[in-house]
């Protein structure tokens, strides 16, 4: 039996790619900050040279995957001193197991509905889904858990039948206060209520003041088939391993000739960055 021919460098498929996956967005509020496709530029101004992590592919890729998720209102958590004018203080409700010198608060914003850490949800919302309480922070019931917050979307999210949502943080772009989100797969083909992203404090005192409609997350849409990959171990000696080395030689060679081979031969043309005029 003969085997299928090794991939040719640098040549797209025949015929049309894959459909992009879509995402719908439902509101239960009437302004908020809406997802949009992620950018593969994580800083203004890059240093010039050869080298930057702007001119590695792989990295602006994964920094352009998906969609960023805006951070819904303004809020933080520092201490009482540090809070800002006109903005709610409060304690979490659950007593921790350690000090935490730290308040938190969120920033009333009437154009978001957002009034002392809840969205007000307009009557034709709460006619259709009822009127449970719609926070903007939570907390959970755990007193060992007290430097896990939620902080809540206002809005539904729905993928197609074949597609799960991996919220994560923003890819590529670490936040200078330390606060982290934690990743969390939801299974949005069937999931409608509204998700929430769980956040992890920085160790205490650090302050985090987190800026209404700046990156908070990153939504990666991940195919359900995908959960359970099939890992093959190549046999050493076996004309599959021989194939398979054969074509990092070629890459080898293709990169000694042109250092930025990958650029020039990646089939996929999302996370490119522009030259800037």
């Amino acid at each position: 039996m003969s085997r299928p021919a090794p991939p040719t460098w640098g040549l797209d498929a025949p015929g049309q790619g894959p459909t992009s996956p879509a995402v719908s967005i439902a509101g239960l509020v009437e302004r908020f900050h809406e997802p949009h496709p992620a950018g593969a530029r994580t800083r203004r101004r890059a240093p010039g040279g050869y080298g930057v992590r702007e001119q590695c592919l792989p990295f602006t890729a994964a920094s352009a995957l998906g969609l960023a998720v805006p951070a819904p209102f303004t809020w933080g958590c520092c201490e009482l001193g540090a809070i800002p004018d006109g903005a709610r203080s409060f304690r979490s409700p659950v007593r921790a197991d350690f000090h935490e010198p730290r308040w938190f608060y969120v920033v009333d914003d009437q154009r978001l509905s957002l009034r002392a850490n809840q969205f007000h949800l307009p009557h034709e919302v709460t006619a259709r889904i009822g009127e449970a309480p719609v926070p903007a922070l939570s907390f959970f019931d755990r007193p060992d858990k007290q430097r896990l917050v939620k902080v809540h979307l206002p809005y539904s999210w729905r993928t197609a039948a074949e597609y799960e949502t991996l919220f994560v943080e923003a890819v590529n772009r670490p936040r200078a206060d330390g606060l982290r989100v934690l990743a969390g797969l939801v299974e949005t083909a069937w999931y409608t209520n509204p998700v929430n992203l769980v956040v992890q404090l920085p160790p205490s005192p650090a302050p985090v003041h987190v800026e209404a409609g700046s990156q908070l997350a990153q939504a990666i849409l991940v195919p359900r088939a995908s959960r359970r990959p099939q890992l093959e171990v190549l046999a050493s000696h076996g004309g599959p391993t021989r194939e398979q080395l054969d074509g990092v030689a070629r890459w080898r060679q293709a990169h000694a000739a042109d250092r930025s081979a990958y650029k020039r031969l990646a089939r996929s043309r999302e996370g490119r960055l522009e030259a800037r005029s």
